[in-house]
């Protein structure tokens, strides 16, 4: 069980907390990571480009001129691929993109990433982060202290905290999401994972069981 410090919004050292081994101590999936996050980044596409055929085009369905005698090539309606204005031939339909991960592939997936991500020592444990109001400069002068400034960093919070969300808004490669909510896609594509304490605890009650 791996043991990080506890740190306060001035970077102090109030204490250490273990990670539980079920989460952030697991042989990582590489596997499964790729297929969770394959089909969480396919399931953002909408699928809906569209295409009308030459019987959806809104043209005249009669032949354009006759067949022979006119010294001109043949042609049909004016709806013919072949013609500006005309249908297109083999364009895109709307379709389903849609891809389903199991259950427990989706759960070693997380995991996996947050096992990572310790191991790598790219996780911070904060003591609180509660905010009377939206204060900027108060998140702002927290990633300093904790050294991640600079860096692609996600906060983790144990619940919706509206003042601390409207606070890193305008805070460059930094992101803030309820614990329960957390993919692992938001979890690889950082250089650290920011808990509160009450995180922890919920991201165990979540992942750390079965």
């Amino acid at each position: 069980m791996a043991s990080v410090d506890v740190q306060d919004f001035q970077g102090g050292v109030k204490g250490s907390v273990d990670l539980p081994d079920a989460v952030f101590g697991v042989e990582p999936s590489q596997g499964a990571i790729y297929q969770t996050v394959k089909a969480y980044l396919t399931n953002q596409r909408q699928g809906n480009a569209s295409t009308k055929t030459r019987a959806e085009v809104r043209l005249s369905k009669k032949k354009m001129y006759k067949q022979k005698g006119t010294g001109r090539a043949r042609m049909g309606t004016a709806a013919s691929p072949i013609r500006v204005g005309g249908g297109v031939a083999h364009g895109p339909r709307p379709r389903d993109l849609q891809e389903r991960v199991p259950k427990k592939v989706k759960k070693l997936a997380i995991k996996s990433a947050f096992s990572l991500k310790a191991a790598e020592g790219g996780i911070k444990i904060l003591d609180e982060i509660a905010l009377d109001a939206p204060k900027t400069k108060r998140i702002a002068d927290l990633l300093d202290a904790l050294g991640v400034r600079d860096q692609k960093a996600l906060l983790l919070t144990g619940e919706n905290l509206p003042n601390v969300v409207k606070s890193c808004r305008n805070i460059p490669g930094l992101g803030i999401l309820p614990a329960s909510q957390v993919s692992t896609y938001d979890v690889i594509k950082v250089d650290t994972v920011i808990l509160t304490q009450d995180a922890v605890g919920r991201i165990a009650d979540i992942w750390g069981t079965g």
